[in-house]
């Protein structure tokens, strides 16, 4: 934004106000202010366009050219209007060899940059190369600009930029197919690592839960041991009892009555010690089940595999499987004896007893 600038517009408003009733003795600086002044009061009119078609003079003389409207005064001599009148040729003839298609040039205008010309072929004066320079190679010289700048470089460096981005295109194209690749089969990789991590995971579970039950049967046969020996001691201590007294004495019934608390802790002893067994040979048969879930766990994705063809044919062709695999640890439970076993079969020996 140059000439829409308002301090540049100030200066052209006060160049136009100071020269509008301006008389000159010379004629033809009469004539040359005239045809600045048309061609300063266009760009009053349109700025904008001015500045967008006016680029490579608003960058070579545009400064001079707005300060010498700024200080040029009514006293000011020749040489001050006739380097206004060339420097508003130039101006004049960037925005017409920048007009563009479609758009006509100002007839005013086009009246006065023709008259120009023809004043400047038959003068002899500086005046007439600035004038030749602006008609004839200055365009040459914009258009020099034009061609240089950057971004009319990059349009023209557009094709081979393109050429080196399908190349670049088809070697990514390549490079993709071939990590996609890679990804399959790290892909497949992968899933089978998962697999294989979700059995090493059901294999630890079983494993914790057989050291679990070990430790489980180790308390148990000591506690078989620690029975058996509550069982033995009454006995090993009548008989001890029973061995001082002389054989001589008579059997007497007070001895006889004095059994029958032994027989009871010995029946209660035995009772516990046949609990402590079952519980035992259970916790024994669940570590046997334990184990053998833990070797079917080391081949279980093979036979998977295998029998994925299998299941197309016969959808139950794991199940006897899986459910070995996944059913509960069994503890035979019901086998546990209950609370009276004990007496009732001491009394079924009384009634048989009795009966014969």
């Amino acid at each position: 934004m140059f000439f829409q600038s308002e301090l540049n517009l100030k200066d052209i408003n006060g160049f136009m106000n100071r020269t509008e009733h301006l008389s000159l003795p010379d004629e033809k600086s009469k004539i040359r202010l005239e045809y600045c002044r048309e061609i300063i009061a266009s760009i009053k009119r349109n700025p904008e366009e001015w500045d967008m078609r006016c680029s490579f003079n608003i960058k070579h003389i545009g400064d001079r050219f707005i300060d010498n409207l700024h200080d040029f005064s009514v006293s000011d001599d020749l040489d001050k209007i006739n380097d206004i009148y060339t420097k508003s040729f130039r101006f004049l003839c960037e925005f017409d060899f920048l007009a563009g298609t479609g758009r006509e040039f100002d007839s005013d205008l086009y009246s006065v940059k023709s008259a120009i010309i023809n004043e400047a072929l038959v003068d002899d004066s500086e005046i007439k190369s600035k004038i030749i320079y602006a008609a004839y190679l200055m365009p040459a010289s914009i258009l020099k600009d034009h061609l240089n700048n950057k971004n009319i470089t990059n349009v023209t460096d557009f094709q081979s930029k393109l050429d080196q981005a399908e190349q670049l295109k088809l070697k990514w194209d390549e490079e993709l197919k071939v990590k996609q690749d890679e990804i399959k089969v790290l892909d497949e990789k992968l899933d089978k690592i998962k697999t294989g991590f979700n059995f090493v995971g059901l294999y630890k579970g079983f494993h914790d839960l057989a050291k679990k039950k070990e430790t489980e049967l180790k308390w148990l046969f000591f506690s078989l041991i620690l029975m058996s020996i509550f069982i033995l001691t009454p006995l090993i201590y009548e008989f001890l009892m029973y061995s001082r007294y002389d054989e001589s004495k008579e059997f007497q019934i007070s001895v006889l009555l004095k059994l029958i608390p032994l027989v009871s802790i010995e029946l209660i002893l035995i009772y516990f010690f046949r609990i402590i067994l079952m519980n035992y040979r259970s916790t024994k048969a669940q570590i046997m089940q334990i184990e053998l879930r833990q070797t079917l766990c080391q081949f279980i994705q093979s036979y998977a595999d295998y029998a994925s063809d299998i299941k197309t044919k016969d959808s139950s062709s794991l199940e006897k499987f899986e459910n070995l695999i996944f059913s509960g640890i069994l503890s035979d439970a019901e086998k546990l004896p209950s609370t009276f076993d004990g007496l009732e079969q001491i009394s079924s020996m009384l009634k048989s007893l009795k009966g014969s």
